[in-house]
């Protein structure tokens, strides 16, 4: 495993944030070259809404970072960055920018996935935020990957024979986007030739693969180090407005679950006050926080589309969409029945007093008892409307309208 020469990794934590963060404001800034990636020259890439929820503005900033070095075990962490939205229910991210010191990095991310018999990830994630965020118990990080070879080539990972025809590029792929190995789970050898929609040909430099926890990026080409033409610039990219879209998707898959849960627990209460609410959260997400196309580069916008489609997240907005029609039908369909049901009883009472005070206008008299006769003839006719089916349930309607 000594032919890798570049190897990164991003561990994005969901996390709470008990105050703003104490660090530099701003994503963190990467450079080679000429290539310097600023949040002004990020918002230049991305559209205005993707760089408002991205990096938010000078008033109200929602990205910051920490630059610190350290060597943690065999990890070496070269920076740190967090992402709060601009929304009530997201839980915010931090991201770690890591490199292993020994060996690669197929080891740490089976133990950030927490496989069975997988090492230690020799490393605290809590420690490394020192209190400026809280990451939730037991909570396991998506991770983003990116190794190229030396001139030799990547190594073979699966060198069983029914494996002869699966290229080392779409091994290494597959290894590092699900974060396993042969032991944690062997791949089916008919299912080796991976769809068009699930590589992203990148260029013929690179190729990338998003699976439901991991994004890999494989170089195809040997690297040739520090001064490589395209992969110093590829990392840059890579660790800023790549990896800006896939922590988009992870704010969006964040908030169409907590809607998710806010569905069914209206489902426990009175929907006449539970709906606007969550109509209301719906709406806030839909203008501040759902984006399908980020910018006119394509890219981002296919890694975005490429972790929306393992998550359903448009799928799963849509049926919240519809759930929340359903539900005000159903509030129309309640409403409109008590009205009903109120203009029922109010006719059947009504109408037999109206015909009594007509009578008596027309007999013009003064006798109390025909007065008397006409009010228990008119009650007893109102008692008779009332105990017919159609009033019964009329009446029905209106108790469970008013009894809490």
């Amino acid at each position: 495993m000594s032919r890798l020469e570049r190897q990164v990794l991003i561990a994005v934590y969901p996390a709470r944030f008990p105050a703003t963060p104490t660090w530099e404001s701003g994503p963190l800034i990467l450079q080679h070259g000429h290539v310097r990636s600023t949040a002004e020259a990020r918002s230049q890439y991305y559209s205005a809404k993707a760089a408002r929820i991205l990096y938010g503005d000078a008033e109200h900033p929602q990205r910051w970072h920490d630059t610190t070095c350290r060597v943690v075990g065999d990890v070496e962490v070269t920076g740190v960055e967090a992402l709060q939205a601009r929304f009530p229910d997201a839980r915010g991210l931090v991201a770690i920018h890591l490199r292993p010191r020994t060996g690669t990095l197929i080891p740490l991310l089976r133990g950030l996935a927490g496989r069975r018999g997988a090492p230690p990830i020799g490393f605290d994630p809590q420690v490394i935020l020192d209190g400026q965020a809280v990451i939730e118990l037991d909570a396991r990080p998506f991770t983003v990957s990116f190794v190229t070879a030396t001139r030799q080539g990547l190594p073979r990972l699966y060198l069983q024979p029914r494996y002869w025809r699966w290229t080392s590029t779409n091994q290494w792929l597959w290894s590092l986007g699900s974060r396993s190995t042969f032991a944690d789970y062997p791949p089916d050898p008919r299912n080796l030739e991976p769809r068009d929609d699930e590589v992203i040909r990148l260029s013929s430099d690179w190729h990338a693969v998003v699976l439901r926890d991991g994004m890999a990026i494989v170089g195809i080409r040997p690297d040739h180090g520090p001064q490589d033409p395209f992969f110093g610039y590829a990392e840059v990219y890579l660790r800023s407005i790549y990896l800006d879209a896939i922590l988009l998707g992870l704010l969006q898959q964040q908030v169409i679950t907590s809607l998710e849960e806010r569905a069914v627990a209206a489902l426990d209460s009175p929907l006449k006050t539970a709906m606007p609410d969550l109509e209301r959260q719906v709406n806030i997400f839909r203008r501040h926080l759902w984006a399908q196309h980020l910018t006119p580069h394509g890219v981002p916008n296919r890694l975005l589309s490429a972790y929306q489609r393992q998550h359903m997240l448009a799928g799963r907005y849509e049926q919240i969409i519809s759930d929340i029609s359903d539900f005000n039908r159903l509030i129309r369909e309640e409403e409109s029945r008590y009205v009903n049901s109120a203009i029922v009883v109010f006719t059947l009472v009504t109408v037999p007093a109206g015909i009594a005070l007509a009578l008596l206008q027309v007999i013009e008299t003064d006798n109390p008892w025909l007065y008397a006769t006409v009010a228990i003839a008119c009650v007893v006719l109102i008692g008779l409307l009332l105990s017919t089916r159609s009033a019964r349930t009329a009446l029905q309607a209106l108790r469970r309208r008013f009894t809490p």
